[in-house]
């Protein structure tokens, strides 16, 4: 890898951006190369980022697996884009054009989390593209009713299986936490938000979030609600981003009408801009495809504090970097 990036990367552990990172470069033919730097814990003890570190993916989870279900489905014809779900239609729900709130934490309503979008997800008509969380936890909802299945079971068995994938999962076991990167200590971040909304929650977590979800919204439904809860390492990411570039997960036809702009900078599940088709993770973590390269980046930015940091101009120096777009 460029001497360079590596560089970049050390230099921002070095400032506090992040206390460690794994990363993975390549092409659709594979990785090319792969590192990592840092500390995937840095308090209250401290664990050295390794390739095998696996992080907390965030809302990478919308892509890795929620969009690549319902593809799936698309595909099988089990669904059309067109049909709906709640009274928003999976076009919608996947190009984030339902007017939907951008986030709500859900866990802190007394009714269930359908319920609880369908009284206070403030839906209006179809708008511009606003990102959020909600269209994603309707997609679960209705993945597990398009296929009766469990979530977790359709992701294992028609993505992480197939892919031969040993290092991505929901909900880590207890003996795989020496290998995970901690998150935040406490659930500081959604407090906050919560506060700015003038809801109250008796609940937020006060300790360490280290092997088990960030994301408030998953973590009350038992590990994720198809907008976060993916556990992976970088190499596993591409794997996934790989596959699915390469129409086989999904058909190409399907792929190319999912990483063109339906609205604004949305795709279908994906986000399109400069850098290709890709998305992000509030934990510090992203994904980029151009043409036939492929960038990853995982980060425990938000560990032990989601401080406001510069991830944006952190992330496109990385996914920019011509060693990521040779």
């Amino acid at each position: 890898m460029a001497a360079d990036l590596v560089q970049f990367l050390k230099q921002e552990i070095d400032l506090g951006s992040f206390p460690g990172a794994s990363y993975a470069i390549g092409s659709l033919d594979g990785i090319e190369t792969e590192g990592a730097l840092g500390n995937a814990v840095a308090v209250p003890l401290r664990i050295a980022a390794t390739t095998d570190t696996i992080f907390d993916i965030a809302s990478m989870t919308k892509v890795a697996v929620t969009t690549i279900l319902v593809l799936q489905a698309v595909a099988e014809k089990r669904i059309a884009l067109d049909d709906a779900f709640e009274g928003f239609t999976y076009h919608q729900l996947l190009t984030h054009t339902s007017g939907l709130k951008a986030w709500l934490p859900l866990y802190a309503f007394e009714e269930s989390y359908l319920e609880t979008i369908r009284e206070h997800g403030g839906a209006a008509a179809a708008s511009a593209a606003v990102y959020s969380d909600l269209n994603f936890v309707l997609l679960y909802y209705a993945l597990q009713r398009i296929f009766d299945d469990d979530y977790v079971t359709l992701a294992r068995n028609r993505i992480f299986e197939p892919l031969g994938l040993r290092d991505t999962m929901f909900n880590p076991p207890p003996a795989l936490r020496p290998r995970i990167a901690a998150t935040e200590w406490g659930q500081r971040f959604e407090t906050g938000m919560a506060a700015t909304r003038s809801i109250a929650f008796a609940g937020f977590r006060q300790g360490l979030m280290w092997g088990e979800v960030n994301d408030g919204n998953a973590f009350h439904a038992g590990g994720t609600c198809g907008n976060a809860g993916l556990f992976a390492t970088a190499r596993d990411v591409f794997r996934i981003v790989r596959a699915f570039a390469r129409g086989e997960l999904v058909p190409r036809a399907l792929v190319e009408e999912s990483t063109r702009a339906h609205a604004g900078d949305r795709g279908l599940g994906w986000q399109i801009g400069e850098l290709g088709f890709g998305h992000n993770g509030f934990t510090g973590t992203s994904v980029w495809v151009k043409d036939d390269r492929i960038s990853v980046l995982l980060t425990n930015r938000v560990h032990p504090c989601a401080a406001p940091i510069g991830m944006s101009r952190i992330r496109a120096a990385f996914h920019r970097h011509p060693h990521s777009r040779a």
